[in-house]
């Protein structure tokens, strides 16, 4: 490889205009997509979610027919307090190891810019095709798919829908819910030469914790065919003020990963049981309101229904190897398109979970190029007459 591709140049060209959440601002990246979808011919529309905060809807109509949604993120990780080997925003090229690094690479700006050039590509080519192409960039999507839920709630309807993140070009028809929470643990402080006197609410938190791991052993024991088991870990914990005092407060947050068949109520109940009998045996324990932090629900689509097909095809056929369906074990936009929408969607898009929100996260360029194949495949196919 001599040289970057199109696809590639526009990549970097999206890395280059920052998109972490938080804050989640997307304009800058919402405006070079619509300038790019205007000049090969898209119907374009901006929904407004929040100040600066758009969703790009763009559109090739090629009259009645079936309608397709590409949907992806503009939004990316925050790389702060991460340690890079070269700036984050700055997209570096390797063409000795093939890849291509910077914030989004893989998560999911690889998969937003192969979708544009897949659209561009029918767009200057698209006789014998029917119905419509519908490309969603939505913001807001690391903050729990905030634009995908108001994309949905305006009444977005389709035949079938790809929703683009790092599968490894691998055809995902089922995916995890999300059940964050923040647990505010409260004590008493004292001088820590009198603990006596005070009551260490880091202690209260630390019990939980052992509580919850069991949760996540138990949780271990009951695999999802696609999927693997459902899991519950705790990701933050913080607490205390002086090192020569008892902390009055303790703060964590729980990630809790339903499979489909889990509810948020499900996950309510253990977490109040938990809760339960920590404060009968700790009678002193005092845990505030407990608050969300993120709430995204399970989905799957059937095996049978025609995107899941069409996108097996497509792979397939440009890899050149069998394929078979996969699940994603994170949560994503689906949820909002399947299980609001009733829309039959599959996940596809370049790169790794294993890269996403990790530094010096990057994708292979050779799967981006091939996503952009795939895309278009897709598209044909199934508004193909």
């Amino acid at each position: 490889m001599q040289q970057s591709s199109s696809v590639i140049t526009a990549l970097m060209e999206c890395i280059a205009r920052p998109t972490p959440n938080p804050p989640g601002e997307v304009a800058v990246v919402a405006d070079w997509l619509e300038a790019w979808a205007l000049r090969f011919g898209a119907q374009v529309v901006r929904q407004t979610v929040e100040p600066g905060k758009d969703n790009v809807i763009m559109t090739l109509d090629f009259g009645p027919g079936p309608c397709l949604v590409f949907n992806t993120h503009m939004d990316v990780n925050d790389p702060s307090g991460q340690v890079w080997s070269s700036p984050p925003f700055e997209p570096r090229l390797s063409l000795d190891e093939g890849k291509l690094y910077g914030v989004g690479a893989c998560d999911a700006k690889g998969s937003l810019v192969s979708m544009m050039a897949a659209m561009e590509q029918i767009a200057n080519e698209h006789e014998h095709l029917q119905g419509k192409l519908v490309l969603t960039a939505v913001m807001g999507e690391e903050a729990g798919g905030i634009g995908s839920l108001f994309l949905v709630q305006q009444g977005i309807q389709a035949d079938g829908a790809v929703v683009g993140e790092p599968t490894g070009l691998e055809v995902a028809i089922a995916h995890k819910g999300t059940y964050m929470r923040r647990i505010r643990f409260l004590g008493r402080a004292a001088h820590s030469g009198r603990p006596e006197l005070g009551v260490n609410a880091i202690v209260h938190a630390s019990k939980f914790i052992v509580e919850y791991e069991k949760l996540n052993s138990k949780l271990s024991q009951n695999a999802h065919p696609l999927l693997g088991p459902a899991s519950a870990v705790v990701t933050i914990i913080q607490g205390g003020t002086r090192q020569n005092t008892i902390p009055n407060r303790t703060e964590i947050i729980i990630d809790r990963r339903l499979i489909p068949g889990e509810t948020h109520a499900d996950a309510d109940r253990e977490l109040e049981q938990i809760l339960g009998a920590l404060k009968e045996a700790i009678p002193e324990l005092e845990v505030d309101p407990i608050e969300v932090v993120v709430a995204t629900i399970p989905s799957e689509t059937m095996a049978d229904k025609k995107i899941v097909s069409t996108a097996l095809e497509a792979v397939e056929y440009v890899v050149g190897k069998p394929q078979h369906a996969h699940g994603f074990r994170a949560g994503c936009d689906m949820s909002k398109l399947v299980t609001i929408a009733g829309i039959p969607t599959i996940i596809l898009g370049p790169g790794s979970l294993d890269q996403a929100h990790a530094p010096n996260e990057f994708v292979e360029i050779a799967q981006v190029e091939q996503a952009a194949q795939i895309y278009e495949r897709i598209a044909r196919q199934f508004l193909g007459r």
